[in-house]
């Protein structure tokens, strides 16, 4: 008998193994029934955002774009950030949370190249998830809107003026996905994540904020927390009317101008993921 020829096994190098990575996260993340429910509610809600642009019309003959930037952004202004953010906390917190509760962590980490490359997967997946959502919701909403308007022999609004809210939605949901799947792994679960992801934005950072412009000295830190940039990304206070303007500008909470806003929110972003990073390597599966 002939001894078997034995083959070196084939060596992937960093980049190759972070597309398997991704290619693993997706299929993991198309293959749950719970993905589609989620993301056909999000596509049906949508939709639904063009009637809501008819009662801002009221008895006018036109609906001023930023109203309309403002719906098709599942309007932040009114609930501080965009209620489709609430929808996707399930698609972003989940497959860091299901692999270390589940223990198939172990597994990834050895078939994508270590744990460094699964996290990176994970956060990049989501992010693009995330985007893809927003991207396709800013446009149902916009074809919602402009139907509804028509309908209802409005006027159209100027839809380039709409076009730089809606990209900024866009950014603004890609790093919210990043940020879910950061807290994750930084608060040990998802429920906790959760729970930190909807009251920091609406209850904590406000306190915060509150509390700070009460310290001499220190009330202008109050426009750099983490959402209060994030609304001053999604809301430019300087496209409003001025009689409109104050009380935009008491909701949105922090004085940065767009650009500025825009920038810090995806640095806190970052940052965030990188600690997720240093949480992820030194997480253990039994801690889930």
């Amino acid at each position: 008998m002939t001894a078997p020829v034995l083959t070196a096994p084939a060596t992937v190098g960093p980049g190759e193994a972070f597309l398997r990575a991704c290619r693993y996260e997706w299929r993991h993340l198309s293959a749950l029934r719970s993905t589609w429910i989620l993301l056909g509610v999000a596509a049906v809600l949508s939709l639904v955002l063009g009637i809501t642009v008819l009662l801002d019309l009221g008895d006018r003959e036109a609906v001023g774009s930023v109203a309309v930037a403002d719906a098709i952004a599942w309007s932040p202004l009114a609930t501080q950030v965009p209620t489709l953010c609430f929808l996707s906390l399930v698609l972003a917190t989940g497959p860091v949370t299901t692999d270390l509760v589940s223990g198939a962590a172990r597994t990834t980490w050895l078939a994508v190249n270590g744990r460094g490359t699964a996290y990176a997967a994970k956060c990049a997946v989501g992010c693009l998830t995330g985007a893809g959502l927003a991207a396709v919701s800013a446009l149902l909403g916009a074809l919602s809107c402009a139907l509804s308007l028509a309908a209802a022999g409005a006027a159209q609004p100027a839809w380039g003026d709409v076009a730089a809210p809606a990209i900024r939605f866009v950014g603004w949901m890609a790093c919210w996905s990043v940020l879910c799947t950061a807290s994750a792994v930084v608060l040990r679960g998802r429920t906790l994540a959760v729970l930190f992801l909807v009251l920091w934005p609406l209850l904590v950072e406000r306190l915060v904020g509150m509390l700070l412009g009460r310290l001499p000295g220190l009330d202008g830190l109050s426009d750099w927390l983490p959402f209060a940039a994030g609304r001053a990304m999604l809301t430019d206070v300087s496209a409003y009317p001025a009689d409109d303007r104050p009380f935009a500008q008491a909701l949105v909470g922090s004085h940065l101008a767009t650009p500025v806003a825009s920038g810090v929110f995806c640095l806190y972003a970052a940052a965030v993921a990188a600690v997720g990073l240093w949480a992820y390597r030194r997480r253990d599966v039994k801690d889930s």
